[in-house]
């Protein structure tokens, strides 16, 4: 029986019928093409101002062919509170830059300085995504957890820097946990309940295919390196470069593929349940093939290199579909009930909570 019709019921031991609805990703690479390129050319023509617009653009695209039972995803920014973050945004750089240019010691301040606001435009920027995304006209929220971010952005970066990089995937884990934990949809709230032995597995198949790959790999391209020490041809040259590229596509494959087997950990120990309720509870998953997904990334590489940048459009495609069309969501009883309920809950609450904000920074 084919996947995306199978909507029978899955048992838990509590005897909670779970239906099963699979998203639906209906983009085209041709169509995202049309976008992106004349995305990219008016923000080049207006020396970045469009790319404000270039983002709505591109999420409403992106949101507009996501499907779920029926129903699709909503990006409803405004380009002009996108373009007002940023022009703030490229103020702090021209600061920084002025400060570096004739006040060394200053930039080294503003640095230490943005450093420490991390946690809080990282908590902005999630609260700003999920304002803005809808389903069924109810909007997703992300709590105002600045103390909870200090914490996993500030102390666990400084463990992993003191544990020289053991404490990475422990740190990687409670930024997802955090990021998890405090998204809603209505009343409904996402729980993260996973352990971090999932993202340490993640990391360490990640090494195992960095030693067998990426070593061997940079050893050979340090020898044609020192080979080439003294010699002028330009041919000569360009080969012994070609090792060094090929080196840092796998070393970004790698990286693709940690990502890759967290987000799925990540995914599928996801649940969602009402708010101060022990009852109901839907959980989301997702069946990627890892090996798929490495295969995908290893192409889209080879044919963005080929095409010289001209096949991103294409590649992005490729993997929007290949992971959100093996994404699913168990639903505890029907959807539809689900959603009628967080339709009443949002009535109920009036005016956005996000219209308190003065300032949104899109990033």
């Amino acid at each position: 029986m084919d996947r995306k019709t199978d909507q029978s019921a899955l048992t838990r031991p509590e005897s909670v019928q779970l239906q099963r609805e699979w998203l639906q990703f209906n983009g085209q690479a041709g169509e995202y093409f049309r976008i992106w390129i004349v995305n990219l050319l008016l923000t080049i023509l207006t020396l970045g101002i469009y790319s404000a617009w270039a983002k709505v653009r591109k999420n409403c695209y992106i949101y507009g062919n996501l499907e779920l039972a029926g129903s699709h995803f909503d990006y409803t920014a405004r380009p002009l509170v996108i373009l007002r973050g940023r022009l703030i945004a490229l103020a702090l750089l021209v600061i920084y830059l002025t400060a570096d240019y004739f006040v060394p010691l200053l930039s080294g301040a503003i640095i230490l300085l943005l450093s420490l606001v991390t946690p809080w435009v990282i908590v902005r920027s999630r609260m700003f995504n999920m304002r803005y995304t809808a389903y069924r006209n109810i909007k997703f929220s992300f709590n105002p957890v600045y103390g909870e971010a200090i914490k996993v952005i500030l102390l666990y970066g400084l463990l992993s820097v003191m544990t020289l990089g053991l404490a990475i995937p422990f740190a990687h884990f409670q930024r997802n946990r955090m990021l998890v934990d405090n998204t809603n949809f209505g009343n409904l709230i996402f729980r993260l309940n996973l352990s971090s032995k999932k993202f340490y597995t993640g990391y360490a198949l990640g090494a195992l295919l960095g030693i067998f790959v990426l070593i061997p790999m940079g050893l050979f391209a340090y020898t044609s390196g020192m080979a080439a020490q003294g010699k002028l041809d330009m041919s000569f040259n360009l080969m012994v470069a070609l090792p060094f590229l090929i080196f840092g596509l796998f070393y970004y494959v790698v990286l693709q593929f940690i990502k890759a087997y967290i987000l799925r950990a990540t995914t599928n120990g996801t649940s969602i349940r009402a708010e101060l309720s022990t009852g109901e509870v839907h959980k989301l998953g997702c069946d990627w093939s890892l090996t798929g997904m490495l295969g995908i990334y290893l192409s889209n590489i080879v044919v963005i290199v080929l095409s010289l940048g001209l096949l991103v459009p294409w590649a992005q495609m490729r993997i929007f579909r290949y992971q959100l069309n093996h994404t699913w969501v168990d639903v505890s009883g029907s959807l539809d009930d689900v959603v009628s309920g967080q339709l009443t809950e949002v009535s109920s609450l009036g005016e956005e909570i996000g219209d308190v904000f003065d300032v949104d920074i899109g990033l």
